[in-house]
C-alpha cells in the first residue's frame, strides 16, 4: 500500500508529553497516530469522549493588547523554530537511513555517487541548515527577527520541507530496492542518483533565500513597504512628468525613510502618504475617463513635493539633533575635566 506524508502542527508541550507516553508504551508517535486514524476510519467516530474543559478562573489582571501581541509574536517565532528543528531532524534521519542501508556488494558509478551524496555532501549541507536555524533563533536575534519579512522565512521553511519530503520518498523507495538487489545491472540506481543530486541543488538555493530574509524589512513597515504602497496606487497612472516625480521620490524614500524618527514615519503613513495615494488613484481614473488630467496631475505633484519635503526635513532634523547631542557630550566632558583640574578652561589642543 502506498504511503503518503501528513504534516500538521501541535503545541510543543503536547508533543513532548505524547512522545514520553508513546515511549513508555513501546510505540512511536507515527504508530500511535496510525492506530488512531485506522480506528476512526473503521468506526466512523472519534474513539473517545470529547467534552468541554471547565472555565479556568483568572486571578491576575487582564493582559494588555501589547502583551497579547508580544505573546502571539513569540508563539509564531516558536512555531517556526520548532518546524525548522523538526525538518532538520527528519532530513538527517532520512539521509542516515539511506546511507547505512547501502550494501557494500552494490558497486558502480551511480551507487558510489549515492554513497557520497548521502554520507558527505547532503549530510554537510543538512548540518549547515540546522546550524543556521539554531543561530537564527538564538536569544540575541529576537529583536532582529521582528524587523524582517517573515514571509521569506516561511519560503525557506517550505523549501526545506520539500527537501524533507523528497528524501523521505527516496528512503521508502530506494532502500527496498537496494535490499532486493540480486546482483543484476546497477543502472537502475541512476534515477535515484539524479534525484539526490537535485536535492543537493535545492540545498544550495536555501542559502540565497536565507540571505534575502536577513536583508529584508518587515512587510508593512520601512521604506520599501512605503514605496510598494505608492507603486500600487500609481499602477494605472500614465502621465509622464508625474511618473518622473515618483522616480525621484522613490530614491528619496529608499535612501532616507528608515532614518526618520518613529513619530515622523507614523505621521507620514497616516496622513501624507494616504493623501498621495488618493491623488494618484484619482489621476489614474481621470486618465481613463479622459477628464481634466492636468488639474489632477498638478495635485499629485503638490502631494509628492510635500511628502519629499517632510522626509528631507525629518532626516535633516535628526542629523542636526544627533550633532547637537554630540556637542553636548563633548561640553559635558569639558566641564568634568575642568572640575577635576585635569585641564584649565576646558579641553584645548596643544599649541
Amino acid at each position: 500500500m502506498a504511503q503518503v506524508m501528513v504534516n500538521f502542527r501541535i503545541d510543543e508541550d503536547v508533543k513532548k508529553m505524547m512522545e514520553q507516553v508513546c515511549r513508555e508504551m513501546g510505540l512511536s508517535m507515527t504508530t500511535a497516530f496510525t492506530i488512531f486514524a485506522k480506528k476512526v476510519g473503521k468506526e466512523k467516530r472519534i474513539p473517545f469522549e470529547i467534552t468541554a474543559e471547565p472555565a479556568v478562573s483568572v486571578s491576575h489582571r487582564p493582559r494588555s493588547r501589547a502583551d497579547m501581541e508580544q505573546m502571539e509574536e513569540a508563539s509564531e517565532f516558536r512555531r517556526r523554530q520548532g518546524r525548522l528543528e523538526l525538518l532538520c531532524k527528519e532530513i538527517r534521519q532520512s539521509l542516515t537511513a539511506i546511507h547505512t542501508a547501502i550494501p557494500s556488494s552494490i558497486t558502480g558509478l551511480s551507487m558510489e555517487r549515492i554513497r557520497l551524496l548521502c554520507g558527505d555532501e547532503l549530510k554537510d549541507k543538512a548540518a549547515g541548515a540546522a546550524s543556521a536555524s539554531r543561530a537564527l533563533f538564538s536569544g540575541k536575534n529576537t529583536d532582529t527577527l521582528r524587523k524582517k519579512d517573515l514571509s521569506i522565512l516561511d519560503e525557506y521553511i517550505d523549501s526545506l520541507s520539500s527537501i524533507g519530503e523528497e528524501l523521505l520518498e527516496l528512503e521508502h523507495t530506494l532502500i527496498p530496492l537496494m535490499k532486493g538487489w540480486q546482483g543484476e545491472d546497477t543502472g537502475g540506481f541512476a534515477p535515484f542518483e539524479q534525484r539526490l543530486a537535485a536535492v543537493s541543488q535545492k540545498f544550495d538555493g536555501l542559502t540565497g533565500t536565507m540571505q534575502r530574509f536577513l536583508c529584508s524589512t518587515a512587510s508593512g513597515s520601512g521604506g520599501r513597504a512605503v514605496w510598494a504602497r505608492i507603486q500600487q496606487a500609481s499602477k494605472s497612472v500614465e502621465t509622464a512628468y508625474v511618473l518622473a516625480a515618483l522616480e525621484n521620490l522613490e530614491a528619496l524614500i529608499i535612501r532616507s525613510y528608515d532614518l526618520l524618527e518613529d513619530q515622523t514615519r507614523e505621521r507620514l503613513e497616516s496622513d501624507y502618504l494616504q493623501t498621495l495615494e488618493l491623488t494618484l488613484w484619482e489621476l489614474g481614473q481621470t486618465e481613463q475617463e479622459k477628464g481634466d488630467v492636468d488639474r489632477k496631475a498638478a495635485l499629485c505633484l503638490r502631494a509628492v513635493n510635500v511628502l519629499s519635503q517632510v522626509i528631507s526635513d525629518g532626516r535633516r532634523a535628526r542629523q542636526e539633533w544627533a550633532g547637537r547631542s554630540l556637542e553636548a557630550e563633548v561640553a559635558a566632558l569639558e566641564r568634568l575635566a575642568a572640575m577635576r583640574g585635569d585641564v584649565a578652561g576646558g579641553l584645548r589642543p596643544d599649541a
